[in-house]
């Protein structure tokens, strides 16, 4: 049996896993654990698992967090079904940070090691945060190495190819009143080594196939710009209050040396009520051109062949809510701030220039994206 290919989603697991999150301001750590079920349905493939977040306080300045996930992967999508086979495997990773914090300046550093049976991955990660102008400002700096193998499962001769990855991010947050927030980044991706997947094949105009080949490094860049805007209880006099509910408009652009070019448009709105329950709802809008040597047919004399479909011209529309609740009381003096949270997403993928070669159709798509968690403070 043929088995995936993952890769590792490196700048998703910085933010969350590892480096503080400091999207307005810098502040002090705080005991935390959370534990959580990740479930995700679309195409063919399912990816399930537990995942657990446990964050310490030591001296006031420096905290630890660490975290453990396991995704449970079964596959029958469009590319196992056509090229390879259906295969069910296990992707286990854990992440280990240390955040200290210093006046208005907070600096993190990161490990992650994730292991799949044919795909290592080990990145190293760094952070500062540093606020200024009574903390209305806050500028944000990251940065990430991945150091990956890939391997192909039942091919011994294959070996190992090494795949490394940088990533570097700027931006800084600004608050412009007491309802109104901006923020603005900037992050660029260097891939280089062994990009493409070793199980996936591409289709020829003489009806011939050949394996992918891809260029041995790809250098992206992304912009986005985002603003929030928080609505008082009383629009004339907020009185210290908190905001009763909030709406987030967000623009993320890229390109890279691919020839893929991307647009993302997406808007949140978030309601609080009854001091401890917080509903968001959000619809994303995504849309990208293909990349140089894609193609849902190639002439067999091109040098660099992709038929990928995450390459491909494509649009996504996803639409999803979620539900946050505190409850007041909790058993146990030790357990602080408890609460619960639930998402739910529904994604309709519409692909411009990739058939399906089941039906000679261009391919749809429905995902189901569902999370669930629980967590205190201690």
């Amino acid at each position: 049996m043929n088995a995936r290919w993952v890769k590792t989603g490196l700048l998703v697991l910085i933010v969350k896993c590892l480096l503080p999150d400091t999207s307005s301001a810098v502040e002090p750590a705080q005991d935390m654990v959370s534990m959580g079920y990740n479930f995700y349905d679309g195409g063919g493939v399912t990816v399930q698992g537990p995942a657990v977040i446990v964050q310490k306080k030591l001296k006031n300045r420096l905290s630890l967090k660490a975290s453990s996930r396991l995704d449970l992967v079964s596959s029958a999508s469009v590319d196992a079904v056509t090229q390879a086979s259906r295969f069910r495997e296990d992707r286990k990773e854990n992440a280990l940070g240390v955040n200290f914090l210093k006046d208005d300046i907070l600096v993190g550093i990161g490990y992650i090691h994730s292991l799949e049976s044919d795909y290592t991955s080990n990145t190293l990660s760094a952070s500062l945060d540093h606020d200024l102008l009574d903390k209305n400002v806050t500028l944000h700096f990251r940065f990430g190495r991945s150091w990956d193998e890939v391997g192909k499962n039942g091919d011994p001769s294959f070996g190992w190819k090494n795949l490394d990855r940088t990533v570097f991010t700027a931006g800084f947050s600004q608050i412009l009143s007491p309802q109104w927030l901006i923020q603005f980044n900037y992050e660029m991706t260097a891939d280089s080594g062994f990009i493409n997947s070793p199980y996936r094949s591409v289709l020829t105009l003489d009806g011939g196939t050949f394996p992918e080949n891809y260029p041995e490094s790809r250098t992206g860049h992304a912009w986005l710009t985002r603003t929030t805007y928080g609505f008082f209880p009383d629009s004339k006099d907020a009185g210290g209050s908190d905001p009763k509910s909030s709406i987030q408009l967000d623009y993320r652009y890229y390109d890279d040396t691919f020839g893929m070019n991307s647009h993302t448009g997406k808007i949140l709105f978030q309601h609080y009520w009854r001091s401890n329950r917080i509903a968001g709802f959000y619809y994303q809008y995504y849309r990208q051109g293909d990349a140089n040597f894609y193609g849902d047919r190639l002439p067999s004399t091109q040098l660099y062949k992709a038929r990928d479909r995450d390459l491909s011209r494509f649009s996504d529309h996803w639409i999803g809510g979620s539900l946050k609740v505190k409850p007041r009381d909790w058993p146990g003096k030790w357990l602080k701030n408890p609460f619960m949270e639930f998402g739910y997403s529904f994604v309709i993928f519409n692909y411009d220039n990739f058939t399906d070669p089941r039906t000679g159709k261009l391919y749809e798509q429905e995902s189901h994206v569902l999370q669930t968690s629980v967590g205190f403070n201690y």
